[in-house]
């Protein structure tokens, strides 16, 4: 599965590595990653979620984050 994150917003991605992994709950993500649950559903709603939560999210669920040259 890839997402595009010059063509998508983040948080969408976010919302679909979930689904990739049958999971809903933002609340149970932020638990397990130990981020305040209202915290990281108001950077989800308010798509200013930072780089570095972004990356513990996709290690997290089992993705990798890949950096793509576009001049190639």
């Amino acid at each position: 599965m890839e997402f595009k994150l010059h063509s998508d917003q983040a948080t969408n991605s976010v919302r679909q590595m979930l689904a990739a992994r049958s999971r809903s709950s933002v609340g149970a993500l932020a638990t397990e990653l130990g981020i305040k649950d209202t915290t990281l559903r108001a950077a989800i709603t308010n798509e200013s979620l930072r780089l570095k939560d972004f990356l513990r999210i996709a290690e997290h669920l089992g993705f990798s984050v890949v950096v793509k040259d576009n001049e190639q």
